[in-house]
Parts: structure tokens; C-alpha cells; sequence
């Protein structure tokens, strides 16, 4: 302990002796601060944005789409070579396959599914999550150019269905016309597939699925008793079957249905001759009543706010989604929406938008809140304005700490500017309240009570600082094996905190003296103070015992 009293004596005299010579310097030490603000504004434009924390979770879904009206045995090869990818992927541990299917076992088109692949724990591999996902896209766009994938986190992918947001970049399209909106679609895609960090695109075009349009002649049917409707029963129930009862499977009932045959179903020219059971057990063949046309038909038609819509959708990789969204609105202002047209949008870049208006006015309001409760307690509003005046200086170190480890600014790095409001504020009234209360009950000059507050509080600045920086740094360096995040960087939230924290108490005594210093004094004071002041001895430090100034009051009137 006696070491450690040593070492803050030493600091609390060598930071003072620096004061004392930059602290006739006033208008320098407020261009640098001001050059600090300036290099703040220049990282706010380096620094790249982003809506939540990216994670590794450690596991992925990969959703594949082959063109529409593909067989089912052809979209079983295409993704069995996907498969084969992910089988000779070192840290892929394990995966399972769904086609035809979705969450719930919903049934889907034949063209569609998807596979869940588990990764090796963190500590067993060399590469994160997205650098996985990078190679496998890599790998199954060359080996299977014709098959769209995407690519997906569980936890990810379930925050943002509740969010309302599939994908983290999403242009939308509003028009009456399909057909318009198909064409502008296709004409930002090319120039969008070019977008750095832009991956699996998708145009939001949704090609046709071939079907078999059957049209019943009402006078034939007319003539042996039926109705359409009855016609179109009987070819429904041929193709999907009809419930005729259980059976009993080791313990467990078994529904039966009973349909036409799978050469019957998939054959089109067999169809025809599919018996349909007429009045008094007449049996006619289908072709007899009705013609079939082959055509083409969309599976799903998407609107908005009961307007036609379709969605270019795209993932985000390798950079950050402020950078990426950048570039896509230069994409967009290069070509311009024709007549009838309107562009949106939507996905995690409207969230982060929205979210970051919201954090903007939470700011505000904690500044506002923050400067009355100082207010009040020194009922005056020039101290409060003074511990603010250094908050833009002090957020200059959040934004450093954010490009050099390159993460995002978020949500989450948001909030923790936010929390450094309350930290200022608190190493501002340290200083402030000791600078006041020297000079109101002792007399002490202006100049002295500044060096005396910057050294003597400089200890209990410390303490407050590293119980924060301490406290937070099991959290921003969070070893998570298990799930796959390990080291610093993955809790923006910590690391802006924990790092603003000592940013701002080094800021606080290096600016903060000179701003009660420029409004009292124009001109130095008298040097004869200071030897004054010295021939009464040291400044008081935290380990000496302070002396009770004497007050001579007036006597009462008897």
C-alpha cells in the first residue's frame, strides 16, 4: 500500500507540474479540443455501421432454391453435391437435410429446402462462422451455378422474423405493375451483384411454376348429370386421395388414404383417362369432359400495405451494413425508378435507422436530465455547461476504439455512449465540486484551486475508472467456447464503455481545467500567489490531513 501511495503521489505531482506549464496556454489547449472534435466528425465517417452485434453461434442454415418446375430428383442431385461440400468442410461436425419442407414439416415447393450443419466447438477451429459460410458459398456457387443459396445464424434468423426484417438489406418495389417492377428488378441486379460485402442476391423475381389448367365443358358435363364442381371433385380426389379409414401399426392408428396411382398423377396424357363416375354408375373418361392446357402460374404474389410489391434481398459479409447500404443508394441513384414505380427501404438497415433516431433522442434526453440534476446541484448553469463542453471530445475515443478493432458502430456501442454520459458527469463534479469548494471556504485563487482539485481528485478519478475498466473487462473479452465467441471485440457495449471510460479520464484532466480558467481569468494571474500559496506549504494530498480554514465571523448585537 505504501508503494502504491508512492506511485499516485509521484503521478498526482508529475500531472501537476504538467498543468502548471500548458495551463497559461488556454487558446491552444481549446484548438486541440476543437481538433479533436474535427477528427471525430472524419471517423464518423470511417467508422462502419451496423444494426446488432454480430455472434457466432456456431451453427448455420443454408436455404437452397433451384429454379421453378424443377423435378424433384434433380433439385436431390443438385443438393447432393451441396452435401458432399459441407461433408469435406473441416469444421463442419454434422448437418441434416429438408426438401420439399419447412419449419413445422409445412410442405413446400419440390424446388425448395434447406440444411441445418453444426460446427466443431470454438477452441477446435481456426476459422469463425464467417469464414465458413464464405468458403461453402464459394465453393457450392461453383460447383452448382444454377442453385440459390442463402445462408442464416438460428438466433439471428429468429431476432429478426420478430423484427420483421429478413434479410439486413432489402429494396423493396411498389407499383400496379408486376411486369414494371420485374423489369426494374432486373436491371439493379447486375450493378448490385457488383456492391462489395453484397451476398446472395436475390432480384425478388419469382420464376413461374408449370402447371396443367383443366377446363370442364358444361354441356358434356351437363349431359350425364354433372357439374363442374363435381368433375373437379372427382380429379381432386384422384390426385390427393380420399380418407377411407385407420389401421392399427404395432400399437399406433394409421390414417389410409386411397388415390389414383403415381402413374396416373404425374402423367398428363394418363390423366386423361382418369374414369370419372357419373349418375345411375355411368363411368366416362376425363378427356371426354374436359380440355387441359399446359401453362405457367406464380406460387405467391407479395404486398404491402395492399400495394404489389417485390423485395431484392441480399446479405451482408465482410463489411459493415452502413458501407454496404452506401454504395447500394449510389446503385440506385445511377438508376432511377421509372413511371409508377416507388423504392423503399426495408430489412435491418430500416431498423438500424429507426433504432438510431430513437438512441439520438434517448441521448438528448440524458444530456437534458443529466445537466438539471447538476443544475441543482450547483444552482447555477454554467458548471453543468462546462462538464458537457467535453463530452463530443470524449466520444472521439469511443469512435477510435471502434475503427481500430473494426466493429460496427450498433446498438449496442450505442448504448454505451449513452452510459457515458453519466460517466462524465461524474469525473466532472469530482473536479468542479473540489475547484469550488477551495475557493468559497478558503479563498484559495482560481488558478491554484484547479491545480490543487486536478491533483488531489485525481486519486478517487482512478479508483472510479479502473473499478469500471475492471468490472466491464470479463465482459468485453468474453471467452464463450461453447457457442463460438472468444475474445475481445464481440461486446461493443464493454469495449466503448471500458475504453471511453479511461479515454475520458485522461481528456477530463488534460481539458477540463482550462474551461473555468478561460471564463474567469483574460489575463494570467499574479505570480505572487503561487509563492503564497507555496511558502504555506504542499498542496494537501489524499494521504495528508487537510487543515480547517478558520472563518472570522462578526460578533452579535447583544
Amino acid at each position: 500500500m505504501a508503494r502504491a501511495q508512492r506511485a499516485l503521489d509521484a503521478l498526482g505531482s508529475r500531472y501537476e507540474r504538467a498543468l502548471a506549464a500548458v495551463l497559461h496556454h488556454t487558446r491552444r489547449i481549446g484548438v486541440a479540443a476543437l481538433a479533436f472534435v474535427v477528427v471525430g466528425i472524419i471517423l464518423m465517417r470511417l467508422v462502419g455501421t451496423g444494426f446488432l452485434p454480430e455472434m457466432d453461434e456456431g451453427a448455420f442454415v443454408l436455404d437452397y432454391f433451384t429454379p421453378g418446375g424443377t423435378a424433384l430428383a434433380e433439385t436431390d442431385r443438385e443438393v447432393g453435391i451441396v452435401e458432399n461440400i459441407l461433408a469435406h468442410t473441416p469444421e463442419i461436425e454434422a448437418t441434416s437435410r429438408r426438401t420439399g419442407a419447412e419449419l413445422g414439416l409445412f410442405a413446400t415447393s419440390q424446388n425448395t429446402g434447406d440444411i441445418a450443419a453444426r460446427l466443431v466447438p470454438r477452441n477446435r477451429r481456426s476459422r469463425d462462422i464467417f469464414a465458413v459460410m464464405d468458403d461453402v458459398r464459394g465453393a457450392v456457387n461453383t460447383a452448382v451455378p444454377r442453385l440459390h443459396i442463402e445462408f442464416v445464424q438460428i438466433l439471428s434468423d429468429v431476432i429478426n422474423d420478430l423484427a420483421g426484417n429478413a434479410k439486413p438489406v432489402e429494396i423493396k418495389l411498389f407499383g400496379e405493375r408486376l411486369d414494371s417492377l420485374e423489369a426494374y428488378a432486373e436491371r439493379l441486379a447486375p450493378d448490385l451483384e457488383g456492391v462489395p460485402g453484397l451476398e446472395d442476391l436475390f432480384n425478388g423475381v419469382v420464376e413461374p411454376s408449370p402447371e396443367l389448367m383443366m377446363r370442364v365443358n358444361q354441356a358434356e358435363a351437363d349431359r350425364i348429370g354433372l357439374t363442374p364442381e363435381d368433375v373437379g371433385s372427382a380429379v381432386s380426389a384422384a390426385l390427393l386421395g380420399t380418407e377411407a379409414g385407420e389401421i392399427r401399426a404395432e400399437d399406433r392408428p394409421v390414417g389410409v388414404r386411397v388415390r389414383a396411382p403415381d402413374s396416373v398423377r404425374y402423367d398428363p396424357l394418363r390423366l386423361r383417362a382418369l374414369p370419372i363416375v357419373a349418375a345411375a354408375a355411368r363411368v366416362t373418361p376425363l378427356g371426354s369432359l374436359a380440355s387441359f392446357t399446359p401453362t405457367q402460374s406464380r406460387i405467391s404474389l407479395e404486398r404491402e400495405n395492399q400495394q404489389q410489391m417485390i423485395a431484392i434481398t441480399a446479405d451482408v459479409s465482410g463489411r459493415s451494413l452502413g458501407g454496404v447500404m452506401g454504395d447500394v443508394r449510389r446503385v440506385l441513384a445511377a438508376h432511377p425508378a421509372p413511371s409508377g414505380v416507388r423504392v423503399a427501404l426495408g430489412g435491418q438497415y430500416e431498423s438500424q435507422q429507426q433504432a438510431f433516431r430513437a438512441l439520438l433522442l434517448v441521448l438528448a434526453l440524458a444530456a437534458v436530465s443529466v445537466c438539471a440534476v447538476m443544475v441543482v446541484q450547483f444552482e447555477s448553469f454554467v458548471e453543468p455547461v462546462i462538464v458537457l463542453l467535453v463530452a463530443p471530445v470524449s466520444f472521439v475515443g469511443a469512435l477510435v476504439l471502434l475503427l481500430v478493432t473494426g466493429t460496427a458502430l450498433n446498438v449496442a456501442s450505442f448504448m454505451g455512449l449513452i452510459l457515458l454520459v453519466g460517466l462524465i458527469v461524474k469525473n466532472g463534479i469530482i473536479l468542479l465540486d473540489f475547484t469550488r469548494l477551495r475557493m468559497r471556504d478558503e479563498g484559495v485563487a482560481l488558478e491554484i484551486a484547479i491545480r490543487e482539485a486536478a491533483r488531489v481528485r485525481l486519486r478517487p478519478i482512478l479508483m472510479t475508472t479502473l473499478c469500471t475498466l475492471f468490472g466491464l473487462l470479463p465482459l468485453a473479452c468474453s471467452w464463450r467456447s461453447e457457442a463460438g465467441t472468444t475474445g475481445c471485440g464481440d461486446r461493443p457495449w464493454d469495449g466503448v464503455v471500458s475504453r471511453n471510460d479511461h479515454t475520458f479520464r485522461s481528456e477530463t484532466c488534460a481539458f477540463f481545467p482550462h474551461l473555468p480558467w478561460r471564463r474567469h481569468y483574460r489575463s494570467p494571474p499574479d505570480a505572487s500567489l503561487l509563492k503564497t500559496r507555496r511558502l504555506h506549504g504542499p498542496f494537501p494530498t489524499a494521504s495528508s490531513p487537510r487543515r480547517k480554514s478558520a472563518r472570522i465571523r462578526p460578533a452579535r448585537s447583544p
